[in-house]
C-alpha cells in the first residue's frame, strides 16, 4: 500500500455546500470547468453514494481524489464496515481536510432498509420497488431581441434564408432520472436551444451496475474512457489543476450520458464483466453526427460539434455523418500494478476531406482524413511506497497515415507535506484518435510534445501551495502559426485558511505561445513568430460571517502582450453575498461585478452561482457592470424545489452587444432562468 499522500492539518471548516465546491473548482480552473463534469457531479450530490457500498470505480468520478486516497477510503470501509458516521473519514489517513470536506458532498451513511438484506443480487421487481425519481424542467427567458429573431420580408428571406433563426428565442431543457438500490439506473433528456424549432435533442439510457459478474452494462447513450484517454475518452474533461490529482488513474470505463451535451458520447451498448482481478469490456456504437460537406460533396471538410441547428444552414449539417465505433478493453490489476489494453475501430459513412491546399489551410495537412480509423493502446500504473509510475502508449492507423502517442507520469510523495509530479507527453503529428482526449494543451491528441513539473505543499501552517510549470512544443503548424512553435504555462497558487471563518486565495498564471505576427516595414509586410503572452492575477477572500451569511470578494486582472503591439489590460472586482438556511435548503445569492478591459483579447473570467446542472463562468470584456440574483426555494420539503436566476449586464462603452444574428441593439441585456425540480 502506497503512503504517498499529504495529510493536511488545517482546521476543519463548517460543512461545505455544493455551491462552495463548484466555486472552489472554478477558482482552480480559470477559464471554467467542463459543464458536463458539473452535471455528473451534481447528479451524485443529489443522490449521494452510501459510504458502506461505495466502490473505487464510483470514486473515480471525483476529480479531487488521487489513486491513493480512493484506495484508502475503500480499504477503511472494508475493514470497518459498517461505517456509522461520516466523521470516521478523519481516520482515513490518506485524506486531508480539504478532501474530507468535498467528499461529504458525495457520500452518506444510509439507513439500512430491507433491501440491504438481498445484497448485490436483487430481483427486477425489488429494484423497481426501492426506486427514486427526479424530474427537472428549465426555461431561459431573454428580455431582449437578437437580430436573428427580427421579422424579415418574405422576398428578402427567400434570397437570404439564413438571415433569421428558425425557432423562438426561448431555451427549454427537460431531464428525468431513475435510480434503484445502487444497481439500476435510467434517464431521459430533451432540449431545445434558443433559435431552434421544436425539441432538437433527445437522449436516454438504461444501465445495470454491480450485479453478479456484471460491473456495468448499458443500452442507449453512454460515455467511455480507458487508459489515459489516448485511444478513447468521451468522458468529461479536466483542467490541468484537477488533471494532476487524477493523473494516476486509468480505466474509468463505462458511464451513463445523462447531460444535455449533444456531442462527445456513444450510442448503442456496452458491458464490463469483472471475473476476479480481470475486467473485460466490449462496446459498440452507431450514431449520426453533424458535418459540413466540401464544395464537390465528395466528403466532409469539417465536423460540427456545437449542437446548434437554428438556421437553415445549420440544419443542413445535421446528421450528415454516420459513425460506427467498435472496441474493447482488458484490464488486470494486482496490488500496486495495473495493466490495461484498449482497441477501437471507427468507420465513417462519408470520408473526412479537410482542405489543406492553400497557404492558409496547410496546417490541416495531418488532420484526420478518410473513412476508417484504428487505435490500439497499452496503459499501466505501478505504485511502490512513495513513488507511482503511470502512462499509456498508443498506435493509430488510418487510411492515410500511422502515428504514435505516449503519455507518462511520475509522482513522488517526498514527505507528509510535499508531493511532486513529472508528466511527459509525445503526441505525434501523424497520430489520429477521433475519440481520444488526454492531458495536454491542444483539444486533440495530436501534434504536441511537452513536459510538466508540479508541486503541492502544506509545509507552511494553514497554507496550501500549488504550482506547476509546463513547457510545450508543437512540431507541425497550427492555425495562425506557420511553423513549428513553442509555448509555456506556469501557475502558482496559495490558499491561506487559518480557521473556519475565513480563507484567502492568491494565484498568478502565465500562458505564452508563439503565433504569426506581421511587422509592417518600408519594404512590405514581414511575418515571423512572436510570443503571445497572457498573464493573470487573482485574489479572493471568503468570509463566513455566520451559519447563514457568507461573503466572497474577488479581484482579477489580466495583461496581454504580443509582438510590438501595445499591451492589452483588463480587470474585474466582484462581491457575492449568500444567505442560506441549512435547515430547509433555502438560499439566496446576490452578486455584483464591475469589469473594465481594453477589448476581448484582455477578457477576464469570473465565476458566479447559477442553476442546478450548469456552470456559471462568465468571460468579461469591454467596460460595464453585471448583477445577478439567484434564489433556491424549497416549495415542498425534500420534494419540490424552485430555482430562479435573474441577471443583468450593462455596458458603459458599447451601443450594441454581440454581432451577426446574435447582435442586440442595446447596451444592456437581462435574462431570467427558471428551474423546477421534483423528487419522488
Amino acid at each position: 500500500m502506497s503512503n504517498c499522500f499529504i495529510a493536511f492539518a488545517q482546521t476543519e471548516r463548517k460543512e461545505m455546500a455544493w455551491e462552495d465546491f463548484v466555486e472552489l473548482m472554478a477558482s482552480e480552473e480559470e477559464e471554467g470547468v467542463d459543464e458536463e463534469l458539473i452535471e455528473q457531479l451534481q447528479e451524485v450530490n443529489m443522490q449521494p453514494w452510501d459510504i458502506n457500498e461505495v466502490r473505487k470505480e464510483d470514486l473515480e468520478m471525483l476529480p479531487f481524489l488521487s489513486e491513493e486516497q480512493m484506495e484508502g477510503i475503500v480499504n477503511y470501509v472494508e475493514k470497518n464496515r459498517p461505517v456509522e458516521s461520516l466523521g470516521e473519514l478523519m481516520f482515513v489517513r490518506e485524506l486531508g481536510a480539504k478532501e474530507r470536506e468535498m467528499l461529504r458532498l458525495f457520500v452518506r451513511v444510509e439507513e439500512k432498509s430491507s433491501w440491504h438484506d438481498d445484497k448485490r443480487n436483487p430481483s427486477l421487481s425489488e429494484m423497481l420497488k426501492w426506486s427514486k425519481h427526479e424530474v427537472v424542467w428549465r426555461t431561459d427567458v431573454p428580455f431582449y431581441e437578437k437580430e436573428g429573431y427580427k421579422k424579415v420580408a418574405a422576398e428578402e428571406l427567400e434570397r437570404s434564408p439564413n438571415k433569421v433563426y428558425r425557432g423562438d428565442k426561448f431555451h427549454h431543457a427537460f431531464r428525468y432520472g431513475f435510480s434503484s438500490m445502487n444497481h439500476l439506473y435510467a434517464g431521459l433528456n430533451m432540449e431545445k436551444d434558443a433559435g431552434e424549432r421544436g425539441v432538437d435533442y433527445v437522449s436516454g439510457y438504461v444501465m445495470l451496475k454491480d450485479v453478479g459478474l456484471v460491473k456495468r452494462a448499458i443500452v442507449g447513450n453512454y460515455k467511455i474512457s480507458f487508459g489515459k484517454g489516448l485511444a478513447v475518452n468521451t468522458s468529461m474533461t479536466y483542467g490541468k489543476m484537477m488533471m494532476l490529482s487524477s493523473m494516476d488513474r486509468m480505466d474509468e470505463g463505462i458511464r451513463k450520458h445523462s447531460s444535455t451535451s449533444e456531442t462527445g458520447y456513444f450510442t448503442g451498448g456496452a458491458v464490463t464483466l469483472r471475473p476476479g482481478r480481470w475486467q473485460l469490456s466490449a462496446f459498440g456504437s452507431y450514431q449520426k453526427n453533424d458535418g459540413t460537406y466540401n464544395n464537390d460533396s465528395t466528403g466532409l471538410s469539417s465536423l460540427k460539434t456545437d449542437g446548434l441547428h437554428r438556421t437553415r444552414s445549420e440544419r443542413s449539417k445535421k446528421g450528415n455523418l454516420g459513425v460506427t465505433n467498435l472496441g474493447g478493453n482488458i484490464h488486470w490489476g494486482n496490488k500496486g500494478l495495473q495493466l490495461s489494453a484498449t482497441a477501437i475501430a471507427t468507420h465513417l459513412s462519408v470520408p473526412l476531406k479537410p482542405k489543406h491546399d492553400t497557404q492558409a489551410s496547410i496546417y490541416r495537412y495531418y488532420n484526420a482524413h478518410g473513412k476508417d480509423f484504428f487505435v490500439g493502446s497499452l496503459a499501466y500504473t505501478y505504485r511502490h511506497k512513495s513513488i507511482t509510475f503511470s502512462g499509456e502508449t498508443a498506435y493509430s492507423s488510418s487510411d492515410d497515415q500511422n502515428g504514435i502517442a505516449t503519455l507518462n507520469a511520475l509522482r513522488w510523495c517526498a514527505n507528509s507535506t510535499n508531493s511532486f509530479m513529472l508528466v511527459g507527453r509525445y503526441y505525434g503529428a501523424k497520430f489520429v484518435s477521433l475519440n481520444g482526449k488526454a492531458f495536454g494543451e491542444n483539444s486533440s491528441v495530436q501534434n504536441e510534445e511537452g513536459m510538466l513539473l508540479s508541486w503541492k505543499s502544506q509545509s507552511v501552517r494553514n497554507t496550501l501551495i500549488e504550482a506547476y510549470a509546463d513547457v510545450m512544443y508543437f512540431p507541425w503548424m497550427k492555425q495562425n502559426v506557420s511553423a513549428s512553435s513553442y509555448g509555456f504555462e506556469g501557475m502558482l497558487q496559495a490558499t491561506f485558511s487559518p480557521s473556519s471563518k475565513w480563507a484567502l486565495l492568491a494565484r498568478y498564471r502565465i500562458n505564452t505561445k508563439q503565433k504569426d505576427f506581421i511587422y509592417n516595414r518600408e519594404d512590405g509586410e514581414f511575418t515571423t513568430l512572436e510570443y503571445n503572452t497572457n498573464q493573470s492575477l487573482k485574489m479572493q477572500l471568503n468570509l463566513n460571517l455566520s451559519t447563514y451569511i457568507t461573503l466572497r470578494t474577488s479581484a482579477s486582472g489580466t495583461l496581454v502582450s504580443f509582438g510590438n503591439n501595445p499591451n492589452e489590460k483588463g480587470f474585474t472586482i466582484g462581491e457575492n453575498i449568500r444567505w442560506q438556511n441549512p435547515k430547509n435548503q433555502c438560499r439566496i445569492d446576490l452578486g455584483i461585478t464591475y469589469f473594465n478591459t481594453d477589448n476581448y483579447n484582455a477578457r477576464v473570467y469570473h465565476y458566479e452561482p447559477t442553476l442546478l446542472y450548469s456552470f456559471g463562468s462568465t468571460a468579461y470584456y469591454y467596460k460595464g457592470i453585471r448583477t445577478t440574483l439567484l434564489a433556491n426555494l424549497p416549495l415542498v420539503k425534500n420534494t419540490l424545489f424552485l430555482n430562479a436566476k435573474f441577471a443583468m449586464t450593462k455596458y458603459f462603452n458599447r451601443d450594441t452587444i454581440g454581432s451577426g444574428l446574435e447582435m442586440i441593439d442595446a447596451n444592456h441585456r437581462e435574462d431570467l432562468l427558471v428551474q423546477v425540480r421534483w423528487k419522488f
